[in-house]
């Protein structure tokens, strides 16, 4: 969703127009929280591609290829 639809009140949800505007104040994330996220989606992608893969073999995977 554009910063631009958000200005004109054109978003057809009053709450998530009220979250965006939370979320843009956030100060910028530490190395350490992307860090996070990013094992986070890597973990989720491997588990999408193989759903038999339980999580604790996901992170073990990711630790083992980035660590």
């Amino acid at each position: 969703m554009s910063k631009r639809l958000i200005r004109t009140n054109l978003t057809p949800n009053p709450e998530l127009a009220a979250l965006l505007e939370r979320a843009r104040n956030l100060p910028p994330m530490t190395e350490e929280q992307i860090a996070i996220q990013r094992k986070s989606w890597v973990i989720g992608e491997m588990m999408l591609e193989h759903p038999e893969m339980s999580r604790e073999e996901a992170e073990r995977i990711y630790d083992e290829v980035v660590g």
